[in-house]
């Protein structure tokens, strides 16, 4: 009788992915030969208890497997072991293949059949064109991440523990981007305080002849020059002297010039801008936009028997696009719109210098597959953001915006005042017709023609002053980031998120300022480790570690040449930098009403406050710190809660004097230009909006933002 031979289990590929959320999407397109888990992020780095660089061993790291992650690399290995070959199909950039390289080494014990894979967008095309052209790691790309993991802990990692020990808590931080970026918003922070507003007048004008019509009255010229220069008027003698002399003159029309604009369409998203945008449109910040973006790119259910990718990687700093979204993109246009909406060519976007390039633009995966086609299948953020992406990456393969733009000047007759409307109106929408961009206005034109005479009708003349910068938003800050070369694309929201930690900003609506701990740190910073923070050394890092990808410069080497000199640093602030553990804890010689220990000025994450030097003994008596002065007494305004718990803010004689005064928005740091007293605060979208709460000034300024 014949013996049975005995049949292999082994008869499926695994494929690992980073994210469980993918594995439905593949699977939808990928038969049974194929088995689909996920590593759930990184399985293996270095320590967090510990440096684990051996420095004099070359910097060698001392990978681990992250703690709790045992058992997932367990079944990883289990799971490779009864496989035919492994692919190994991580995220398409520097660290889904840094997670390739160590999944490789932790699997090929069991198994030695082991290729990495990847596809910009997840749909069964690039996936199955990717499983037939599997490749090796790629090791530059590898090294250049491990330069990246490296060297960022080799400098936060050496400071940290400076900071900790000179402020007696475990609770400060330091790092090449944080700290770079914290700079950029400590210096915006004194900017603003150093600000001193500079009054300034503005001059507006409408004009009226015989025949004009009411809607050519209404029509505002602004003062734009004065004797033939620049208009400045600094005072409000001058704009009287202005007003009185211009009631007494003649005017006419000398320049009506008709001209054209034109509009360029914007480039294809990449990870900053979709960022910027979706915060200035949205209003989300980078960390949801990021978020909602990777639930696009891993697939939603469409009904169609599992997730469908409906973005390509949302990580990249190319605006690239491969022929086939030109295609796509090309041939909606010409389906949907006239001829005249179509360029005779793709529109070709150059990409930064700096740019990796690894990956095209950010673009939908199909775009026939509209946002109005697929709505009840997104959540609303999910919609909201895929409309952005779909109506940008569209207009930006169409033909370009014109507008007509009108310009009118009226010179008086003895040639002294000059005024000027300019107005523009769309006259062809171009890509704006998929992707608006600003307001398309239609503004009455008076029909002035030159040599028109004409009469004053109304005249005004309006005090401002000043406005100290703006202070950044999220979206402003990574164009800042970008803009000086700090960071890479997957930086930007660790690095906000590493700043909220520390407690070293804190938000204001949009903007971003930093707190007084944020402002300290910052500044032993600057005075200590000066390379660290400055702009220009951290851009020109970046741009090591990128030639480190490309393979023109040794990782290792270049941690050497990096690190040694820096040493010496380390050593001279570890012995100048004062110690700092006053400036949290300040005896302020008073005792607590609660438990008789003394009282101090502690630094928290919002500010100073009083509290219980007791707190670590359990005793949880705290003040609030004056914000300012009263207007009516003088006394100090403090943040009181009512009854009912409602937060404001009063003056704190109340209860001895009988002091009536209150203020609901909250004191802002900067006193009144006029009278110096209090002024209140009222965060908007555009910015904030300051009060004064002498009810004998009531001073009122704004404070915008981008």
């Amino acid at each position: 009788m014949a013996t049975k031979t005995k049949k292999s289990k082994k008869t499926k590929t695994l494929i690992v992915v980073e994210s469980p959320t993918k594995i439905r999407s593949l699977a939808k397109f990928l038969g049974p030969d194929y088995r689909i888990e996920s590593s759930k992020g990184h399985l293996i780095d270095l320590p967090k208890s510990k440096m684990g660089i051996d420095i004099e061993n070359n910097f060698e790291a001392q990978y681990i497997t992250i703690r709790g992650k045992g058992k997932d690399l367990a079944e990883l290995k289990k799971a490779a072991k009864s496989s035919v070959n492994v692919l190994l199909a991580t995220d398409p950039d520097r660290e889904g293949e840094a997670i390739s390289w160590h999944l490789e080494r932790a699997l090929s014990a069991v198994n030695d059949n082991i290729q990495r894979i990847e596809f910009n967008e997840i749909t069964e095309e690039a996936v199955k064109d990717a499983i037939s052209h599997p490749r090796e790691i790629d090791m530059l790309m590898v090294n250049s991440q491990q330069a990246r993991r490296l060297l960022d802990r080799l400098v936060g990692y050496s400071i940290s523990p400076i900071l900790q020990e000179k402020f007696s808590s475990k609770r400060f931080s330091a790092g090449r981007v944080q700290s770079a970026a914290l700079k950029i918003i400590t210096v915006r922070e004194n900017e603003i305080k150093d600000f001193k507003p500079v009054e300034f007048w503005e001059v507006e004008s409408t004009f009226e002849h015989d025949l004009a019509k009411a809607k050519d009255k209404a029509v505002i010229f602004k003062l734009v020059q004065v004797g033939g220069e620049k208009v400045n008027i600094t005072n409000g003698d001058t704009a009287q002297h202005i007003e009185e002399t211009c009631l007494k003159q003649s005017f006419s029309t000398t320049v009506r010039k008709i001209s054209e604009r034109k509009s360029k369409p914007p480039t294809p998203y990449i990870t900053s801008r979709l960022q910027q945008d979706a915060s200035t449109r949205l209003g989300y910040r980078a960390q949801k936009t990021m978020s909602v973006a990777q639930s696009l790119y891993e697939g939603v259910d469409l009904g169609e028997g599992g997730p469908t990718g409906l973005i390509t990687y949302m990580r990249t700093d190319s605006t690239r696009i491969s022929e086939a979204g030109l295609g796509m993109a090309r041939s909606y246009i010409k389906e949907k719109f006239s001829s005249e909406y179509l360029p005779e060519k793709a529109n070709i976007y150059a990409s930064k210098k700096s740019a990796q390039d690894a990956h095209e633009a950010i673009r939908p995966t199909d775009v026939m597959r509209t946002p109005a086609s697929i709505s009840q299948y997104l959540s609303r953020d999910q919609f909201k953001l895929y409309d952005l992406i779909w109506k940008r990456f569209v207009g930006s393969q169409m033909t370009t915006g014109v507008d007509e733009l009108v310009t009118i000047e009226v010179l008086s007759n003895d040639e002294m005042y000059l005024f000027r409307f300019s107005s523009g109106r769309q006259t062809f929408p171009g890509y704006r017709a998929v992707f608006p961009s600003g307001e398309n206005k239609k503004e009455h034109i008076p029909k002035f023609e030159p040599g028109l005479a004409l009469e004053i009708h109304t005249f005004e003349k309006m005090q401002k002053f000043t406005q100290p910068p703006p202070r950044y938003t999220e979206a402003s800050l990574i164009r800042k980031m970008e803009e000086s070369g700090i960071g890479r694309p997957a930086t930007y929201v660790p690095t906000m998120a590493t700043l909220d930690k520390r407690s070293y900003i804190e938000r204001k609506g949009r903007q971003i300022l930093p707190t007084q701990l944020g402002m300290l740190v910052s500044g032993l910073l600057q005075d200590h480790f000066a390379d660290i923070v400055d702009l220009e050394f951290t851009a020109n890092l970046e741009e090591t570690l990128d030639d480190v990808a490309k393979g023109t410069i040794a990782w290792k080497k270049m941690l050497g040449d990096f690190f040694f000199p820096f040493q010496d640093v380390l050593k001279a602030a570890g012995e100048s930098m004062p110690d700092m553990s006053h400036i949290i804890r300040i005896p302020i010689g008073r005792d607590c009403p609660d438990c008789g220990n003394a009282l101090q000025k502690k630094l928290g994450k919002n500010g100073y406050f009083i509290g219980c030097a007791n707190f670590a003994g359990g005793c949880r008596y705290t003040e609030s710190i004056p914000l300012g002065k009263c207007p009516l007494c003088a006394g100090n305004v403090v943040s009181k809660a009512s009854k009912k718990g409602r937060k404001f803010y009063g003056c704190e004689n109340y209860a001895s004097s009988g002091c009536e005064f209150t203020m609901l928005d909250k004191p802002s740091q900067q006193s009144c230009p006029q009278c110096e007293s209090i002024m209140g605060q009222k965060v908007k979208k555009s910015g904030i909006t300051l009060t004064c709460q002498n009810p004998a000034c009531k001073f009122v300024m704004e404070q915008k933002t981008d």
